[in-house]
């Protein structure tokens, strides 16, 4: 697999994958939208542009830069509260475009720009909340254990 992705990426110019995990609701759903992913060459990426990685462990990431540094991205997926620092050897290309069902939406679009700036802004107020809905989930499963 690993090689397919960078071989498409090399021999097509794009790779075009459904999505997997929950780290990018709610704009991505799991195993239903679809991302098509373009090289990124020798250009630097931008804020809130979602570049595909690959870890040293072989793992393919896709998530939302919220800082760009020299030599690395800070980056952390919409529905994550740790940030990571990938260096750009990492990075293989970036989302120009998706499919959230039949909709279609093209990464430098005004209204999706707008998205991912908004979701991070509020980034502060849903770390709270994400804390105590976690803390209510442990609370009720030690009252009320599943039998």
């Amino acid at each position: 697999m690993s090689e397919s992705i960078e071989f498409q990426l090399a021999e097509n110019g794009y790779y075009v994958s459904t999505t997997v995990g929950v780290s990018m609701r709610p704009m991505l759903r799991n195993r239903r939208d679809r991302v098509i992913i373009t090289p990124v060459g020798e250009e630097r990426l931008s804020k809130w542009d979602l570049p595909l990685y690959r870890r040293p462990d072989g793992k393919y990431v896709l998530h939302r830069i919220i800082g760009v540094e020299d030599g690395y991205y800070v980056i952390r997926g919409d529905n994550t509260y740790a940030k990571e620092r990938v260096p750009d050897a990492w990075v293989l290309g970036v989302m120009t475009e998706f499919y959230r069902g039949n909709r279609h939406v093209m990464a430098d679009d005004k209204g999706y720009r707008r998205y991912a700036a908004f979701w991070q802004t509020i980034y502060p107020l849903r770390k709270p909340f994400h804390s105590v809905r976690m803390l209510a989930s442990r609370v009720k499963h030690k009252l009320f254990p599943k039998k």
